[in-house]
């Protein structure tokens, strides 16, 4: 299906995709307990200087490397709790660092160095599960172009507690900050992340709030994402959200609303 870009580091997608393909050695990942899709809860006040008006949407470039999950297929039913996440991935500029980030449900991403090794995701329980893959560069940083993101929603057979997803809602994908860096490294951290919507779905004027440790940093537009870097992180365990907010501010109905991940300074 095609995709209608509307944005850059964060871009809205007219429709979401599944693809077809196959790798050959593969990696194993446990899913830790980081993420949620729960209620938000509330953060301080918006500190001065921060912007907050929706701006005009900046063009996403249309080419540049394609993602595409294979396997598990959409609305695939599998019946081991192990699920091996097969992609082709095309016009990739491997010669420069780059490479895929994978992710099942809404837990930090894993970086997949060769697209031709699928990522597998033990111990899952039954029920719905989201798999998300996107290019990004050697900085980690997603490509922009429409093709360059891939998502697959499935199932593990048998009755449990089940990742929520609505397919006529828009979708959160919180990719940077990831979960460590070093002291040096956190004084700039880049944000990076997906607002994707099918094409029914019309979220003009929607917002990105980035707050650590229950304090508001950043409020993105569609026209103030590109290259947004928190303030400097000091060493220890930080607590970063993204909320994903509509218009007049308040926390949207989508998928994976908001996202929280912890992020170590070494």
């Amino acid at each position: 299906m095609n995709k209608s870009v509307i944005l850059l580091s964060v871009f809205l997608l007219a429709a979401f995709k599944i693809p077809v393909s196959c790798g050959s050695k593969s990696t194993k990942h446990k899913p830790s307990s980081v993420g949620t899709n729960a209620p938000a809860t509330a953060v301080s006040a918006k500190p001065p200087g921060i912007p907050g008006q929706a701006g005009a949407p900046l063009q996403a470039p249309m080419t540049g490397p394609t993602v595409r999950i294979s396997s598990p297929l959409k609305n695939e039913e599998v019946t081991s709790s192990d699920i091996g996440v097969f992609l082709k991935v095309s016009d990739l500029p491997t010669d420069q660092g780059a490479h895929v980030h994978v992710m099942i449900d809404n837990q930090p991403p894993e970086e997949l160095p060769d697209p031709q090794m699928p990522v597998v995701f033990g111990q899952l329980g039954p029920g719905r599960h989201v798999v998300r893959a996107f290019a990004c560069d050697a900085n980690h940083v997603s490509f922009k172009n429409p093709m360059a993101f891939a998502m697959v929603v499935f199932a593990v057979a048998g009755t449990g507690s089940e990742t929520a997803f609505d397919p006529a809602l828009p979708t959160l994908t919180f990719n940077l900050p990831g979960p460590q860096y070093q002291r040096s490294e956190a004084k700039k951290l880049p944000v990076d992340f997906f607002v994707t919507c099918p094409p029914e779905c019309n979220i003009t004027g929607w917002r990105v709030r980035v707050s650590a440790d229950g304090e508001q940093k950043l409020l993105l537009t569609a026209a103030t994402c590109v290259g947004a870097t928190l303030p400097p992180l000091e060493k220890g365990d930080h607590a970063v959200r993204l909320e994903l907010l509509d218009a007049d501010g308040r926390l949207m109905k989508a998928n994976f609303a908001w996202s929280e991940r912890t992020v170590r300074v070494r």
